[in-house]
């Protein structure tokens, strides 16, 4: 049977209206809710991303050795801050400015723009935001040179007479042409020396330190400003015959807390630092810096720690 005219009821328009004004906002929220999952997700898969080979990569570092001294960060609070943050010998304060994250390629430990291997492959696998700490080994830091090792007796017999051309006189005691008799101090240890003989161009010289005497032959360690070297004592002195050598005893006044701790520069001005005593063997070794290369002795051969957080990830 159908149904008559009279039967049909008429729409009435304001909850037509609101039908279709629920029905929109249902399908807005789709819209919407879809772009918030979208960023997110795009959000989420850039903050996902590991540190892969040739990624550049911004992050903040604190360089330290193994017993916490800091040789080197990019922080400012921290290069400032000794008390938290001892630092090394070799730390050097730069100006504020130069205080910035880091930036470098991972993996690229070869060539211009490299890290030394250890850093530059010590930072693969890492996360934006993630703060860990890289101990790179000697053999993935800064190389060691054995040329730059010199050891020296903790007691050290030194002889009491020395030969060298005139020129030689001229150039280390920067006191003019020798002349026989003349007294100056020594260039190296700084007790008075006696010229005994000048012959053909050849000046002999003669040691006369004082038993007791204490000299400072690698720089001045009471200097307030740069201290360098230690005190020496001669505990023994023999001139020698007429045509003798004789010899000069002293005794470095060095312990193991020196190790690392004390640096010293040499009479023709090399620096150097104290890298180990061995007191069995009644040894001790200086670690020698060379300016030209850019060789640190306080560097080369360590075990470095560093301290880094993740800033930004650019593949």
């Amino acid at each position: 049977m159908e149904s008559s005219a009279k039967d049909k009821k008429p729409r009435k328009p304001a909850k037509m209206a609101l039908v279709l004004l629920a029905a929109a906002i249902v399908a807005s929220i789709g819209i919407v809710g879809y772009v918030v999952y979208d960023n997110t997700f795009a959000h989420s898969s850039a903050a996902s991303l590991t540190v892969e080979v040739d990624d550049e990569v911004l992050l903040d570092y604190i360089g330290m050795f193994e017993d916490g001294r800091v040789f080197d960060t990019s922080i400012l609070d921290v290069a400032s801050n000794d008390m938290l943050y001892p630092k090394s010998m070799g730390f050097t304060m730069r100006e504020e400015a130069a205080y910035t994250p880091f930036q470098m390629t991972a993996g690229l430990y070869e060539g211009e723009g490299a890290t030394i291997k250890g850093f530059a492959l010590g930072v693969l696998g890492l996360s934006e935001g993630d703060q860990t700490t890289i101990t790179v080994v000697p053999g993935d830091g800064y190389a060691l040179d054995e040329a730059m090792l010199e050891t020296i007796s903790l007691v050290e017999t030194i002889p009491a007479t020395e030969v060298m051309s005139g020129d030689d006189y001229n150039s280390l005691f920067g006191a003019g042409p020798a002349e026989p008799l003349k007294i100056a101090p020594h260039y190296k240890w700084g007790w008075d020396v006696v010229v005994t003989s000048v012959v053909a161009g050849t000046v002999t010289i003669k040691h006369i330190p004082t038993v007791g005497e204490i000299v400072y032959p690698f720089g001045d360690p009471t200097y307030e400003e740069a201290p360098m070297g230690w005190a020496c004592e001669v505990e023994g002195y023999d001139p020698g015959a007429d045509d003798g050598v004789g010899e000069v005893v002293v005794r470095h006044l060095v312990s193991q807390a020196d190790v690392y701790t004390l640096e010293g520069t040499t009479y023709d001005g090399i620096t150097f630092l104290i890298s180990s005593i061995d007191a069995d063997a009644g040894t001790f070794v200086i670690h020698k810096n060379n300016s030209d290369t850019g060789y640190n002795a306080e560097l080369a051969g360590r075990t470095l720690l560093f301290e880094v957080s993740i800033i930004y990830i650019t593949r």
